[in-house]
């Protein structure tokens, strides 16, 4: 087939006139016109967030505030009663001699009591129990000052006093572990793993930006805007964290996305300006061309990523809600730039944004010209036989796709982490000793005079029931708040397997509950404690998934029939992208849900996905994979614009953004993929989950269902050109808007 060129805007004028495409044309025209004046706005925008945040200080979601039903009550209960437990460090003793042990541990106990930001100290002097092998291992329990759920800074003294008294006694060992010293050890990797991103992904993008452009200036302009995105959010996050809480996975998320939707979208805006030089527009029409065209793109698609990312917001999770609002800033911000500071940019360098170039013209075109040659030879083929092509690409997306039947999801646990981990090493060393010591399962009463001494030994005994469900080791504690209505029952609860700890909660409260409500008439009983934390995120997820993919759906419905008037298409681009992300999901349990890549991947074996990942993945993916979409859309309905037909506007718009989007997709994956070299199981899968999906929607949906589809929905798809003419609208010498020649509307 034979595939006539389509008049770009420059040459044509603009091929539409509507509120969406006038706005980034002001937007655009303004910027260009004060360009100076608009990045230094841009750099004291950065700031500003930056110094807010700062200023603000970042608020950190406790365990309490990121749990959901049952157990979240029951928590918030005993915060309010001013019965809830101390945070606690456990330091695990051990020598070849129960002398040396005891020595070591009386040290030990009597360095930890003069830090002030210790309450107590408990050790086998005062419970025998904390004794083992003969006295040989011992175990000190270090109860912390303040809130339990704000304990890293604290835990971080007893760290280290653990660390000096290593070397002090030669020949005992210590390990130490506790809530505050595992949140530390989780931030530390955390941000150890950003660093490395930022090693990382940084010179790859640079190269595949440099390989895109052929010019060092060319290249560095969207890593730049990617960067100050990223940064200005990063920096804002302390403001945001006054709305919702930061949980530790927030700004790894930040970063993902702002790297790669800043990147893409610059990437897309200086492509279509740098085409549209070369067929000889000038720098105005340059710019007005691709700000009403590529530019109205990336508010679209930005607008599509925001309304996917939106749908955490109502799933009731504070993690959700925290990496949501993080990543929405950071899309907004990339969308502002993308719009204003890319074109005064682009308006300050001129022709100086081709310096640096790498080789000369002559094999730059001779390269995009075989590289255009070869996606308009796909476009050709595709657009040929369009049902061919489609099934070409549904029935691998579909085969793809089959082994999101068997998705098992589960809260990360230890196997988040490498199995070297220092933190997880003492801890398995404390479990073994003194199972059921670093946890428990709390069972909270409510009622009236609960400190009579017969209600607490009747507490006492429901507690001993539960410590022969829990098989825990060590004693029952009972507390009782000071007006009498609250009682605390910790019951120790030994680390076990998900499955298990599910069934153990699961027990506790099908007998202890209805047990406490005999005992003690009018008591009412909640469980909570990590594992029950755990089945009541799993059970809330469960019921909040289908309500965010329908809400996502729809949204997403409104947003592309209000852009491109087409139920049909509508409907078709929602098909072929949730097939996408169906075939990535496909991917990631295939690599993760079976054992022969963990050591290709460095990690452990659990047998499922972490549980908040499908949800989450699915909100991205569903915005990201847009990105690309409406591009080649936008591309699409400037061709049905100038006269092409339905058939030549798929090829015409397969051919022309091929290029780019191939540099754009590269660009993500790349950044994706650094993110599966990191420690963290969640994260490894996070990249993993993006970069298949990326990469599936870059190739199969994007250079084949999709032109497939608009050449079989013809004029039912994008709506064909009218009759009537109009001038077509650009910017003169001086920025004002002026005609460029005639385009059908």
């Amino acid at each position: 087939m034979q595939i006539t060129p389509i008049p770009t805007v420059s040459s044509r004028g603009s091929e539409d006139s509507g509120l969406l495409a006038r706005f980034v044309r002001a937007a655009a025209r303004g910027a260009a016109r004060r360009p100076k004046t608009t990045i230094a706005v841009w750099f004291a925008l950065i700031a500003a967030c930056v110094a807010a945040g700062s200023l603000s200080g970042m608020r950190t979601l406790s365990n309490g505030a990121s749990g959901t039903g049952e157990s979240a009550r029951a928590s918030a209960r005993l915060t309010a009663s001013g019965i809830q437990g101390p945070a606690t460090e456990n330091v695990l003793v051990k020598s070849n001699s129960p002398a040396r042990t005891a020595q070591a541990v009386l040290a030990l106990e009597a360095q930890a009591r003069r830090l002030p930001v210790v309450r107590s100290v408990d050790g086998p002097d005062r419970s025998p129990e904390l004794s083992r092998a003969g006295g040989r291992t011992a175990l000190v329990v270090v109860s912390l000052r303040g809130d339990p759920n704000d304990a890293d800074s604290r835990a971080a003294q007893v760290q280290r006093l653990v660390v000096g008294m290593s070397s002090r006694e030669p020949g005992v060992s210590f390990q130490e572990a506790g809530g505050g010293s595992i949140d530390n050890a989780v931030n530390q990797i955390v941000n150890n793993g950003l660093h490395r991103v930022e090693l990382i992904s940084i010179p790859i993008t640079l190269l595949i930006l440099v390989l895109a452009f052929g010019a060092l200036v060319a290249a560095s302009v969207p890593l730049l805007l990617g960067l100050t995105s990223v940064g200005a959010a990063l920096g804002a996050l302390g403001l945001v964290s006054h709305i919702a809480p930061n949980g530790s996975s927030t700004a790894p998320v930040v970063v993902l996305i702002g790297l790669a939707v800043g990147i893409d979208y610059s990437l897309f805006y200086i492509r279509r300006e740098r085409v549209e030089r070369q067929t000889g527009a000038g720098p105005d029409a340059a710019l007005a061309a691709a700000s009403a065209t590529v530019g109205r793109a990336i508010l679209v698609a930005g607008a599509t990523v925001v309304i996917g990312l939106s749908g955490l917001l109502f799933t009731g999770f504070g993690v959700f809600t925290s990496m949501a609002l993080g990543a929405i800033l950071v899309v907004a911000i990339a969308v502002i730039g993308s719009v204003t500071v890319l074109p005064a940019v682009l308006a300050l360098l001129g022709d100086r944004v081709d310096r640096g170039r790498l080789w000369r013209r002559r094999r730059a075109r001779r390269g995009r010209g075989r590289q255009q040659s070869l996606w308009h030879s796909l476009a050709a083929a595709v657009t040929s036989r369009p049902r061919v092509a489609l099934a070409t690409a549904v029935i691998p997306l579909a085969a793809l796709a089959a082994p999101l039947i068997s998705i098992q999801t589960a809260s990360p646990g230890q196997n988040d982490f490498p199995a070297n981990t220092p933190i997880l090493v003492a801890q398995r060393a404390i479990d073994r000793a003194f199972p059921g010591s670093s946890d428990s399962a709390d069972l909270v009463v409510t009622g009236r005079r609960l400190e009579q001494a017969s209600t607490v030994a009747r507490l006492r005994a429901i507690g001993q029931t539960g410590l022969s469900i829990t098989a825990g080791r060590g004693a029952v504690s009972v507390q009782i708040s000071h007006d009498g209505r609250t009682a605390l029952v910790s019951i120790p609860i030994p680390n076990s397997s998900l499955s298990r700890a599910d069934r153990t909660v699961q027990a506790l409260r099908h007998q202890l509950e209805p047990a406490t409500a005999r005992a003690i008439p009018g008591a009412r009983a909640q469980l909570t404690g990590d594992d029950a934390g755990n089945l009541d995120f799993t059970s809330r997820l469960s019921s909040v998934t289908p309500l965010v993919i329908a809400f996502v759906l729809a949204l997403a419905f409104v947003l592309l029939l209000a852009t491109f008037r087409s139920p049909l298409l509508a409907l078709s681009v929602i098909g072929l992208n949730l097939l996408s992300v169906g075939a990535a999901f496909g991917v990631l349990v295939a690599v993760f849900q079976h054992r022969w890549a963990q050591s290709l991947l460095g990690f452990r074996f659990d047998g499922a996905i972490v549980e908040w990942l499908p949800l989450f993945a699915f909100v991205v993916l569903f915005g990201l994979s847009m990105d690309y979409t409406v591009l080649m859309l936008e591309r699409a309905r400037e061709a049905r614009r100038a006269g092409a037909s339905a058939r030549e506007a798929a090829a015409q718009a397969l051919g022309s953004t091929g290029g780019t989007v191939t540099s754009a997709a590269l660009v993500m994956i790349a950044v994706f993929s650094v993110f599966a070299t990191l420690p963290m199981l969640e994260f490894k899968q996070l990249g993993v989950g993006l970069a298949a999906a990326i990469a599936l929607d870059a190739t199969i949906v994007r250079g084949v269902a999709l032109p497939a589809v608009l050449t079989l929905l013809g004029d039912r798809g994008l709506a064909p050109a009218r009759a009537r003419r109009k001038p077509g609208l650009g910017w003169d010498h001086r920025g004002h808007v002026a005609a460029l020649g005639s385009s059908y509307e």
